[in-house]
């Protein structure tokens, strides 16, 4: 049985606008950053996933991203802290359009074309 979505976190600079999509650990929501103005993803720990190592988790995948930010195939990372709710997020770059698990729900796809997705496109490009 999957869960509900979490309460999106208030966010000083940041206007939610809606879920883009939950998982085991964390949720994810499109914001509206005030300055610059622009859409950006927020992923938020869940409330459940508060333990040590869940946290420790989260903030490597953070310093991951940001490692691997300069890949085109990897969307940026622009900050991470703490919410009011002492829910750990980051904000990243938005890419519109249909997710991963989208696109697997449509015609399959090989090996081969799962490689030239992953090897040709900008990480916010079709």
């Amino acid at each position: 049985m999957r869960r509900a979505p979490s309460t999106p976190p208030e966010l000083p600079v940041y206007e939610h606008v809606r879920l883009l999509g939950a998982g085991g650990f964390s949720d994810v929501f499109l914001y509206q950053q005030l300055l610059p103005r622009r859409l950006v993803a927020v992923k938020v720990l869940i409330a459940d996933g508060l333990d040590s190592g869940a946290r420790a988790a989260f903030v490597e995948e953070a310093n991951l991203m940001a490692r691997l930010s300069a890949h085109p195939s990897i969307v940026t990372i622009f900050h991470a802290d703490i919410a009011v709710d002492d829910r750990p997020y980051f904000v990243m770059e938005y890419c519109a359009g249909p997710s991963l698990s989208e696109l697997a729900k449509g015609a399959p796809f090989t090996v081969v074309d799962a490689l030239r997705r992953a090897s040709t496109r900008t990480s916010c490009s079709a």
